[in-house]
């Protein structure tokens, strides 16, 4: 495809704090290949206080990157937004500031979403190969049944899936959807919704592709994985689930909610003793019946926190 046909691309990449995993991830964005004629790279820094701004502005970066700063942290949402409204791309990537990405990146993502029926498409997260390959990493990049791999290359997928840490969406949808809801905070929630509102106009248009291939530079622990869960179910999927109820099955929220002989199950289950019991089990049995317990623990935490959950008063 020469320079004339290139579709025109924006990848919007917010950070806060990063540290030297962000600096990772933009040494990576410096060496794509595609042209920079047609590529605009927007970083968004969400007011960090650790140097990462200074350090991103001592680095002379190429025409091509452009550089939005928060003068107070306004949250993934609000960063995504400030992104959008500077991208002027058919084609617009979002990047997590902790993703480490390959060369052909952006070509790969051109490829998959450049067709009729495709209106956005998710790529493949790995681990870093740097921290220990423990059960949680397994499950979490390995496990063929988690997430929009089990679907396979260029199959639909539910919006559930469809995760903004390493995607890509026609622009011209957006156009119909508007931005993302900055009133969620914290873990989880404003992707799923900016993900279901695509959706409902386009439920054949999401795809997942395993050429997109980003690094996920983060550090798992089960302890912390088990905290943004609680998290989550104490503060944005009870918004979800109160503004839009029909989104509760694909959610899982039916064992939290309702009469359902799931909420039933859960009841019985999803209590704390039950917790320790699934979490000794764990750390016990071997990889890959391991991957058993891991929903459980996911799913009691997220039942706690939304057993003590904050629901908006709107």
């Amino acid at each position: 495809m020469n320079l004339e046909t290139q579709p025109k691309v924006s990848m919007i990449v917010p950070v806060f704090n990063g540290g030297k995993t962000f600096q990772r991830c933009l040494k990576s964005l410096l060496k794509q290949d595609f042209p920079c004629e047609r590529l605009s790279i927007i970083i968004v820094d969400d007011c960090s206080n650790d140097g990462t701004l200074e350090w991103l502005t001592a680095q002379h970066l190429p025409a091509h990157f452009i550089i939005i700063r928060h003068q107070e942290n306004k949250g993934r949402a609000a960063a995504r937004n400030s992104g959008l409204s500077d991208a002027d791309g058919e084609i617009i990537i979002f990047l997590d500031g902790d993703m480490e990405v390959q060369q052909d990146f952006v070509n790969a993502h051109v490829e998959a979403i450049n067709q009729p029926s495709v209106i956005a498409v998710t790529g493949k997260m790995l681990g870093d190969p740097g921290y220990p390959n423990t059960r949680l990493r397994k499950y979490l990049f390995q496990y063929k049944y988690r997430g929009a791999r089990q679907f396979g290359e260029n199959h639909p997928i539910p919006y559930q899936y469809l995760l903004t840490g390493n995607m890509s969406v026609k622009r011209e949808v957006l156009q119909d959807y508007g931005n993302f809801d900055e009133s969620f905070s914290g873990y989880g929630g404003e992707d799923t919704l900016f993900a279901y509102t695509i959706w409902k106009q386009h439920s054949k248009g999401l795809r997942y592709s395993e050429k997109p291939v980003s690094t996920d530079l983060q550090e798992y622990s089960l302890d912390g994985l088990l905290e943004k869960m609680y998290q989550y179910g104490k503060n944005n999927l009870p918004i979800l689930i109160q503004k839009y109820p029909e989104m509760i099955p694909a959610l899982r929220a039916d064992f939290l909610v309702g009469s359902s002989f799931k909420k039933r199950i859960s009841d019985i289950f999803l209590n704390p003793l039950f917790h320790t019991i699934a979490r000794w089990k764990y750390h016990i049995i071997p990889w890959p019946l391991s991957n058993f317990f891991i929903p459980i623990l996911l799913m009691g935490s997220l039942r706690a926190g939304y057993k003590h959950r904050r629901i908006s008063s709107e």
